[in-house]
């Protein structure tokens, strides 16, 4: 009996030694109770218990440097638990109580042996914030984000390619799960010069083994609304980039992206993702984290050493600045095999690049900073259910 009760007492110090943790890096919490997000650091000494979880945020007890427990409902996610926590170094006070009743056989007085470390059950409903719509909770984004998230709501993005793109980020925001399409058929050779030595593994165990790394800066091209073209071609759509990083408020910018002219002339190939169509493809992209000059990959040189003059007098590097793009779905996953970039344009229409204006080559710069990053290609018929090509 004497042994059985060491070893309990040893079990239930190591129990909750597991469950006490303090700081390596700074991370936020959300009160629920205030519902305020503040920054913890770890100069401020405090100390936590993991309670409770849902499947992106755990529940948490925070304990003062005194010892006491601070008043609050306090949750954060798992990105900031996983990175930021470590065993605290009060603990070994207990394990060497441990230790010492193991040697003499003493038993703890009361008030000394910890409390139960068993976790609550995850709660039910994993909206952790009330006041914020549940689509613009994403992991690993504060308060202040998803306050301009909610404001993308109240501008001209429509709203079902605005969710739409929020889901792809949300169900990437810590490990990158939509991985079941995107390679299926083939990338372009890393030896390509928009590929820039990139390779498939290298995009899904280095750049996105923790999740998208951009959730700042996004762009929305809408298939259907075609009031930017002109001129009855129909081969301009709209164009939404978003940035939700600068200033204190959501930067939504409007402009045009091109359309294939297997899609737009008379639409004859409709979205189809394949070669030699022409076609703008539908569906989400992740981008390459580096831009590339288009000018090196097209046989209209010319043309595109006037648009690199343009983006020189535009106030960048005097190329065609472009980005990879990586089709995440079996609508758009040939569209690096096929070249589908992301590019600056002197034309009205494309073989299927999603291509923007040349002063506009400044987004193109951030998603690659950034990056990878989101980019979708959106409408309202023929878009594939994200979650069909997520594990």
């Amino acid at each position: 009996m004497r042994i059985l009760f060491i070893f309990f007492i040893f079990y239930t110090l190591n129990l909750y030694a597991e469950q006490r943790y303090e700081l390596n890096r700074g991370i936020s919490l959300l009160d629920q109770r205030s519902n305020r997000t503040f920054d913890i650091l770890p100069e401020q000494n405090l100390q936590f218990e993991i309670v409770g979880e849902g499947s992106w945020f755990y529940r948490l007890r925070v304990f003062n440097a005194d010892g006491s427990e601070r008043e609050g409902q306090f949750v954060s996610a798992k990105s900031n638990i996983d990175n930021g926590f470590v065993y605290a170094t009060l603990l070994d006070d207990f394990a060497n109580a441990a230790e010492a009743v193991a040697q003499t056989g003493d038993s703890l007085s009361a008030g000394e042996c910890p409390p139960s470390t068993e976790r609550t059950p995850p709660p039910s409903d994993e909206t952790i914030n009330a006041s914020v719509r549940e689509d613009c909770q994403i992991p690993g984004t504060d308060a202040a984000w998803q306050a301009k998230c909610e404001q993308l709501y109240a501008s001209n993005i429509p709203e079902e390619a605005l969710n739409y793109a929020l889901k792809v980020m949300k169900l990437n925001a810590t490990s990158f799960r939509t991985n079941k399409c995107f390679d299926t058929q083939g990338l372009k050779p890393s030896g390509h010069p928009s590929m820039m030595g990139m390779t498939g593994d290298r995009l899904e165990n280095n750049l996105l083994a923790n999740g998208l790394p951009n959730k700042c800066q996004m762009v929305i091209n809408d298939t259907d609304d075609r009031s930017p073209s002109s001129g009855g071609d129909n081969c301009r759509g709209r164009m939404y980039y978003i940035d939700l990083c600068q200033g204190s408020d959501a930067v939504v910018v409007e402009d045009y992206f091109n359309l294939g002219t297997g899609t737009c002339r008379n639409g004859r190939n409709g979205f189809r993702n394949g070669d030699g169509l022409h076609t703008t493809v539908k569906g989400a992209f992740f981008t390459h984290n580096e831009t590339f000059d288009f000018t090196n990959t097209t046989t209209q040189t010319a043309q595109y050493r006037q648009v690199a003059s343009q983006v020189a007098r535009a106030g960048g590097e005097r190329q065609a600045t472009a980005i990879h793009l990586f089709g995440l779905q079996n609508t758009n996953n040939l569209a690096s095999v096929t070249g589908k970039y992301m590019h600056v344009s002197p034309h009205r229409s494309s073989w299927g690049c999603p291509s923007v204006d040349p002063n506009n080559y400044y987004m193109i710069e951030a998603l690659a900073n950034s990056g990878p990053s989101l980019v979708l290609n959106w409408g309202r018929e023929g878009m594939e259910e994200i979650e069909t090509c997520t594990e």
